[in-house]
Order: C-alpha cells, then structure tokens, then sequence
C-alpha cells in the first residue's frame, strides 16, 4: 500500500542554499557537457529539455524565495551563488540559442521558451547585483551612529560623574 508523503505547513522548512545551488551548478554542467555530444535525439532531447525546464524552474524558485527573505542569515552570499548559477544555466542557454554545440541544433523547437528563460535569468542577475548593492549601503547606514546618538551617549557617561 502507497503512503502519500505527508507534508508538515506548520514549521518552517531549513533550505539548504548551498547543496541546492551547487547541484544545480553541476547540472548545469552536465547539461552543458552532453550538449558537446553526438547524442540520438529519440533518447535525450526529451530528457535533456526536461532538465533544462527542471533547472530553470527550481533557480526562479530559489530566487523568489531569497528575494523575500531579506533577513535571512548568509543571504548575501546565497545571492552570490545564486548569481553565480544563473550566469552559467544563462551561458548554457545562450549556447543553445547560438547553436554553438552539437546538440543545440537538435533543440530548436525550444528556442523561444529557452530565449524567454535565458531573458529571464540575466535579468535576474541584475536585480541581484542590486539587491546586493542595498544591502551594503544598508549595513553601512547601521554602522554610522548619529550625532544625536553621541550626544546621548556622552550625556549619561558625564551624569554618572
């Protein structure tokens, strides 16, 4: 008898960023490496398709959930990761777009869906190099104490005299 998995809402679920990026950085390279191959098109264009929409459904995922999560511990270098991931699924696109590979030539029934996801991902390396960016002007905006808070501080320190 087949259990469904039960599925717990009521805590929240450790993602483990790093594992997860660098999987799909090796997929990614996986995918890129079979692309230089001779392979037969009625065995691996189907599940070289579906790991392509795998790895790009699962990197906007990833980027959706460290958008949101903006005080979540280690963000900055998840972002640079995730930055990092998408750079080289965008080049691997960009490689099948180009037909620069023996097996891309194999794949151009998807070019628009793959042009749409290759857009789709440099445009989110830009908004992370943003995010990126707010995040150190906001991290040096809390380190700088006002003259306000001096003159507060000082205040205390010359009444207890």
């Amino acid at each position: 008898m087949l259990m469904s998995p039960i599925i717990e809402t009521t805590m929240a679920t450790k993602v483990n960023y790093d594992d997860n990026l660098f999987h799909l950085i090796s997929l990614t390279k996986a995918l890129r490496n079979g692309l230089q191959l001779e392979l037969d098109v009625d065995y691996f264009r189907d599940k070289t398709v579906e790991d392509i929409l795998f790895v790009d459904r699962t990197l906007q995922q990833i980027y959706e959930a460290l958008s949101v999560n903006t005080y979540l511990i280690n963000r900055k270098a998840h972002l640079r990761e995730l930055m990092r991931a998408k750079r080289a699924f965008a080049d691997m696109l960009d490689e099948i777009i180009n037909r620069s590979s023996v097996f891309a030539q194999k794949l151009a029934p998807f070019d628009q869906k793959i042009g749409r996801a290759r857009e789709q991902h440099l445009q989110d390396i830009s908004d992370i190099q943003s995010m990126i960016e707010v995040g150190k002007k906001e991290q040096m905006t809390e380190d700088i104490v006002s003259q306000d808070e001096y003159q507060f501080l000082f205040r205390d320190e010359e009444s207890d005299e």
